[in-house]
């Protein structure tokens, strides 16, 4: 369950939209086949959420805005938009859609191989975080 120190009016509505996003990118890598980078903007809630109006609603409803349309607390929203990146990431590595590679050494065809970074994969797809270690 979600958890900020901003309160808000709808924190169930806004964690079902952010899974719904997260079983839509699941289906799409597993279709396509993809790596996802946690750290390149592939697991990015900020690109996720420009794209997606029902999210974008959803944060604002808990905002008040001035005449002009801009958020009044603005601090207090991109503290929300901090908690909701972090808790995005968490909702892809813990959903059992994906399986996570930390970034570190892997063996790939008897290749020692080093990811910089932290990836994904749809689960049981990939044995390794590389485009080529990608199951039979």
């Amino acid at each position: 369950m979600f958890q900020s120190k901003i309160k808000l009016s709808n924190s169930a509505k806004i964690e079902a939209i952010l899974r719904g996003i997260v079983s839509r990118t699941y289906e799409e890598a597993r279709k396509e086949k993809l790596l996802l980078c946690m750290e390149c903007g592939d697991v990015d809630l900020y690109i996720a959420s420009s794209n997606n109006d029902e999210l974008q609603d959803a944060i604002n409803e808990n905002f008040e805005f001035d005449q002009y349309g801009e958020i009044i607390k603005l601090e207090d929203h991109q503290e929300l938009m901090d908690d909701l990146y972090d808790y995005f990431l968490i909702l892809h590595k813990e959903s059992d859609m994906f399986d996570f590679f930390p970034a570190g050494p892997y063996e790939v065809a008897g290749e020692e191989r080093e990811s910089e970074t932290d990836m994904l994969a749809p689960r049981g797809l990939f044995s390794a975080p590389f485009e080529d270690a990608m199951k039979e």
